[in-house]
């Protein structure tokens, strides 16, 4: 299902947390962003989790808990994303690494995670891990295979292109955009035994949300 067909319902919620992420990411009274290494790649404009934890926190003035819960939430939802455990969609309050999605992909923009996106991303990963995909996503590749064996050639072409344009990248942003490529795909497409987040909308909201429409509304 599309964002949109799971109801009305939702979008007010994501709006509101939209409003927040407008506001964490202001570059006077935001949170704090630089450059930070990850092993000897020098990745610009990420921050500490604990930096975000804080902000959080202070700007809603609510206990630790609720700030760690509404940040693994933000993050869930999309709107940032880890850059050394792409497969962990929680806030680590520590020196853990993120980055703001790009809003071109927030929950929002209904931006519809088709079959044939998601066909190039196993394939272009297939390509780039010479066929090691894990288990599921073997299952899907091989059905996206059938389901869209007509535009399979299309598939792989792109691909091909893809990791061919990835390679010219800089190290730093190839890094990046491939874990924010991850995280997309693991909220959109989720994995056996992870929660899928984007079922739940406003059935989910807890005491930190409710902070939240009472600033925005």
């Amino acid at each position: 299902d599309t964002l949109h067909e799971q109801g009305r319902d939702w979008q007010p919620f994501t709006w509101t947390l939209e409003a927040l992420m407008v506001e964490m990411q202001d570059p006077n009274s935001g949170v704090k962003m630089q450059t930070q290494k990850i092993m000897i790649t020098s990745i610009p404009h990420a921050m500490m989790g604990s930096d975000i934890f804080q902000w959080i926190m202070q700007r809603l003035q609510i206990s630790d808990e609720e700030a760690l819960n509404l940040g693994s939430q933000i993050i869930k939802y999309g709107y940032i994303y880890p850059l050394q455990d792409p497969k962990n969609l929680t806030l680590r309050p520590d020196s853990s690494l993120y980055r703001f999605q790009t809003p071109y992909f927030w929950p929002t923009q209904q931006w519809a995670a088709e079959d044939t996106d998601y066909a190039i991303y196993l394939a272009k990963k297939n390509i780039k891990r010479k066929g090691v995909l894990e288990e599921y996503e073997k299952e899907h590749y091989n059905l996206l295979n059938k389901k869209i064996n007509h535009k399979w050639d299309f598939v792989i072409m792109q691909a091909k292109e893809q990791y061919r344009t990835g390679k010219e990248r800089k190290k730093e942003d190839r890094y990046a955009l491939d874990c924010q490529e991850k995280a997309y795909w693991l909220v959109h497409r989720t994995p056996p035994g992870m929660q899928d987040t984007l079922e739940y909308g406003l059935d989910r909201v807890t005491d930190p949300f409710h902070c939240l429409f009472w600033l925005y509304s």
